[in-house]
Order: C-alpha cells, then structure tokens, then sequence
C-alpha cells in the first residue's frame, strides 16, 4: 500500500521487532525505525529490509509520548502507523485496515495484552484501545506519558474481536514490568515537582485503592487468574512509587501529617464491598442458569 507508512520507535534489541516488522511489511509503503540507541547488530539484521529507513536521534527519550509528533515529519505517506517494537499486526487487522483507510482520518485499534504468558482479557486491559493510524495533518500527541493523541476528523472504531486486534506482547516477566514502572514513576514525579503540584498520601491511597479495585474487582481481574491479581497489586503499588519518587525529589521535606491506617481501613472496606457484590452476582447468575 503506498499511503501509509508504519513508524517504531526501537531501543537496544527487542526481542519481537523482527516479527513487528514482517507483520506490517506487506501494508506500508515504508517502515520508519527511529533509533535511539539500538545495537549495532540489530542495524545491520535492519539493513536486510528493503522497507525500512534508520533516523537516528541524538537525545533521551524516557517515553516515546516526547518525541511521536516529531516523528511525523520523517514519513512520506500521508497516513501514519505507529507501532510499538512488541506489537504485531494480524492479518485481519490489515485486511480491515486495507478496506477503510481512505476513508476515515483515524482508527481506533483494540489491543490484545499478552503479559506474564497469558492474553489478559479483563482488568481493563482488553479492549485496550489505541489510536494508532492517523492522517499526519489531523493529529496532535502531547508530550506526557501515557497519554492518547488529540485527532480531529472522521474516526473508526475497529471491532473488538481477537482477529482485528494488535497483539502486544506486553511484560514478559516482572523483571520488565519493574523496569518500566521505575521509569515511568521516576518521570511522573518529575512533572509533578516541575509544574509545582502538590501530591499528598491521601491522594496516593485514593488513586492506589481505585486502581486495585477497578481493575480486580469492577473489571473482573479474578477471571484473568493469579496473573490478574499480580498485575492489579502491581498497579496498586505504581502510585506509591510515583509518591516516593516526588518526596525524595522534594529531599523528603513534608509538612504532611501521614494517617496510616487511611489506607488500610479504605482496603477493607472496598474489598469487602466488592466481595459481597461478586459473591452476590455468582449467586444470581447460577440461579438463571
């Protein structure tokens, strides 16, 4: 297809790039690999690619979000793909892809999780959804992390069925998981000193204890198995370290009185409220069975 060009962002050696690359290869006109900082082994299995194009970056880019704008202007299409170096395209994704590009300024793609070994498909983590193919002139991303481009024009919503989704090979173990929430707390805390924002423990223990539940409770994490719990424990976790992070930059000076047994008290009572109302669904649903 020569009106797309797929765009991915690749440091050190990803363990799935190769097979990224095979999966999108036959639907873009080129593959943009924005380096910055792969191994030299991993250029030269790259220059074996037709397709793909090197632009080096001379700068750190904690997350991606800081630089996806500036990556627009080395494509040649008119459409853009941005894809992750663990996600890969399927074949009915193209397919539908192929069928309505002209036709809409962006896709909105599910994506399906694949972490600790196993498809994640509750806890929030299914459908996933991501704004991923855009005309160049009709989106904006802000420069924080984790955060979904601004678009404007005629959107579609790609049905949240398996065969259409992108499959992300999300963490592979904790090691990966730590690694990457170490990073992304570090940058957080950061922003809050920066813009002079004020992050008290009452807001960590509402933001931690809203995240277990939603997502273990609300989002049915239980049906994912021991790894939805890991996973919303860890998330749980993630707003204390983005705190910890904020009060050593802040060289842990706080006038903060820290109440805490908030925290706990909160927990328990959450969890027994969304137990009891599981409990209670379990038993309605074997009933009408």
């Amino acid at each position: 297809m020569e009106n797309i060009s797929a765009v991915i962002v690749v440091k050190n050696n990803p363990p799935f790039l190769s097979k990224v690359i095979d999966s999108v290869y036959d639907l873009v006109y080129e593959i943009v690999i924005v380096d910055i900082g792969i191994s030299l082994q991993l250029i030269e299995v790259l220059k074996k690619y037709k397709k793909v194009k090197i632009i080096k970056l001379n700068q750190e880019v904690p997350y991606v979000e800081l630089i996806r704008n500036k990556t627009k202007d080395f494509v040649q299409s008119d459409y853009l793909f941005f894809l992750d170096p663990d996600e890969i395209v399927t074949t009915g994704l193209k397919t539908i892809i192929k069928s309505h590009l002209l036709t809409y300024d962006y896709f909105r793609i599910p994506r399906k999780n694949i972490i600790f070994g196993r498809w994640i498909k509750h806890s929030r983590w299914w459908p996933d959804y991501q704004i991923r193919i855009f005309k160049k002139n009709k989106v904006n991303w802000p420069k924080i992390i984790h955060r979904q481009p601004k678009v404007t024009g005629r959107g579609f919503e790609i049905e949240a069925k398996e065969e259409f989704a992108l499959i992300h090979h999300n963490y592979r173990d904790l090691d990966e998981y730590l690694e990457k929430a170490k990073r992304y707390a570090k940058y957080e805390a950061k922003e809050l000193v920066d813009e002079k924002r004020i992050y008290t423990f009452s807001d960590v223990v509402k933001k931690s204890l809203n995240e277990f539940i939603s997502r273990y409770f609300a989002a049915e994490g239980y049906k994912d198995g021991i790894q939805g719990f890991i996973l919303s424990i860890l998330q749980l976790f993630y707003y204390f370290l983005v705190y910890f992070y904020y009060l050593e930059m802040k060289k842990f000076k706080s006038t903060e009185k820290i109440d805490e047994t908030e925290f706990f008290r909160l927990g328990l009572k959450e969890t027994l409220h969304w137990k009891k109302k599981k409990t209670l669904k379990d038993k309605i649903i074997k009933k009408i069975l």
